[in-house]
């Protein structure tokens, strides 16, 4: 068993790092969340309303819960164009 494994290794060292690197390619982060709709309640064209409390509140939770996922989105479609570059990096090395 040792005597294969030294062999391995040995083989593993002669070959080039093209065949060491492996390039894995990433992927786009989910859809992008949906804006909660205003209120019934609400009329736009006369910025009025005739909602109550609660409906109000509830739009508020709907908006910041929004708010929080798009955030998220933000992030993760930063760490996406990361990736992409450190995949396009790794596939240009695997070039050379």
């Amino acid at each position: 068993m040792g005597k294969k494994l030294i062999l391995f290794i040995f083989v593993l060292f002669l070959m080039p790092s093209v065949a060491i690197a492996w390039c894995t390619e990433p992927s786009a982060p989910y859809s992008k969340p949906n804006k909660p709709s205003v209120p019934f309640c609400v009329n736009e064209w006369n910025n009025t309303h005739s909602c109550s409390d609660f409906e109000i509140s509830s739009y508020n939770n709907s908006i910041r819960s929004y708010n929080n996922e798009i955030n998220n989105y933000i992030r993760d479609l930063q760490n996406y164009v990361n990736d992409a570059s450190s995949y396009a990096s790794c596939e240009i090395e695997s070039i050379d």
